[in-house]
């Protein structure tokens, strides 16, 4: 649960701050409109993979939004950049992957073999004999 709070949290400081409804604010005063709506995808798919249980699919996402942030903070105004790399990085750091065991295939019930007769295969085609028509 924490980390679904930790990525809305994220969506919701890079949304607001790459999104003006109504008056458009320059660009250097917020994070640019297309990384925050890229940001936000990407901090929903890391709680939808956490809410869905797939911790490592989760922590491989959250560790792709550290990476596109950290590469991407020439781009962010000097105010906003360390909440947002703090934000990224404990939202990474707070996955742990937790492998999900393989599904055993199921268990046929094992059938003894019968190395007896199976019933009477007529040897001969006349059903039975030595095959000499005695």
């Amino acid at each position: 649960m924490r980390v679904l709070s930790a990525a809305a949290l994220l969506v919701l400081v890079a949304a607001g701050c790459g999104g003006a409804a109504g008056r458009q604010r320059p660009a250097f005063q917020g994070v640019p409109r297309t990384l925050a709506q890229t940001w936000e995808g990407q901090a929903s798919a890391i709680a939808d993979a956490a809410s869905a249980g797939d911790s490592c699919h989760a922590l491989h996402l959250a560790n792709s939004l550290r990476a596109d942030v950290e590469a991407s903070q020439n781009k962010l105004p000097a105010r906003l950049r360390p909440a947002l790399l703090t934000g990224v990085s404990a939202l990474a750091d707070r996955i742990t992957c937790t492998a999900v065991p393989p599904k055993e295939p199921p268990q046929h019930p094992h059938k003894p073999h019968d190395h007896g007769h199976h019933g009477d295969h007529g040897h001969g085609g006349d059903g039975g004999g030595d095959g000499n028509g005695q």
